[in-house]
């Protein structure tokens, strides 16, 4: 569970294993500081996503603020013609997977993590409209991507 949620921040599983190992180091010399025995679960995978965050800082990944406005209104309805789609588990998470690590970050956190959009700018340190415009063209470039697959299919 914990490996998975690296893997999807980070996308590579070489350097996933080497922050799980950072991970688990790091929560047996901080023990102490869980108050209960019961959340070690949540506990160590926010410990997890903290240093899958650090990692992608540290690889120049950096999150800026986005211009709400940039996003049109006719582009909503696109958007619900194109979820209306049936697609594969697999072609979805591949295409989560070729996301900018900007984009599949915010993706991941969201959707996998189940984390509110308001902790993922406090995370992260932008704004919370922020996060909504990636997220916002994330799931564009997720549906455009499929939707060009499965054009592909019918062709």
């Amino acid at each position: 569970m914990v490996f998975n949620s690296v893997y999807r921040l980070i996308n590579d599983k070489a350097q996933s294993e080497d922050i799980l190992q950072e991970v688990f180091v790091k929560a047996f010399t901080e023990i102490k500081s869980l108050k209960k025995a019961e959340s070690f679960g949540g506990w160590i995978k926010r410990i997890a996503i903290n240093q899958s965050l650090s990692c992608l800082r540290k690889n120049k990944i950096h999150f800026a603020d986005v211009d709400e406005i940039q996003i049109a209104d006719n582009e909503e309805k696109d958007m619900e013609e194109q979820q209306n789609m049936d697609f594969r588990v697999e072609e979805l998470q591949k295409a989560v997977a070729e996301l900018p690590a900007t984009l599949r970050t915010i993706v991941n956190l969201f959707l996998f993590e189940n984390m509110p959009q308001q902790d993922i700018a406090q995370i992260l340190e932008i704004p919370h409209a922020t996060v909504r415009s990636y997220y916002h063209r994330a799931k564009k470039k997720i549906f455009d991507q499929l939707k060009q697959k499965e054009n592909e299919r019918s062709a």
